[in-house]
């Protein structure tokens, strides 16, 4: 019983991260994916043809606050401290 508990602990400090760093991580992720989706698209079929859908709210402002947002998510989810005894 006692090694397990040791080797339980041994392996709890082998992770740089904690659960909710993790959790952080990926919605950081989330953001920056969502921010490239939406910045996509807007071309015109033809060469000759000039479409102004690259000019629109989506692109030129949401998007990139978005990703921006997700920097920032990923930058508190690497400089967070893990908490030690927390399951959550």
């Amino acid at each position: 019983m006692v090694k397990e508990k040791n080797t339980k602990e041994d392996n709890s400090k082998m992770f740089v991260f904690g659960k909710r760093n993790y959790k952080f991580l990926l919605i950081g992720l989330g953001f920056i994916l969502a921010s490239f989706l939406l910045m996509m698209g807007g071309g015109s079929d033809s060469p000759d043809e000039f479409n102004e859908a690259i000019f629109g709210f989506r692109r030129l402002t949401l998007a990139p606050i978005l990703i921006l947002l997700g920097f920032g998510i990923e930058i508190y989810a690497i400089m967070s401290k893990a908490k030690e005894n927390s399951e959550a």
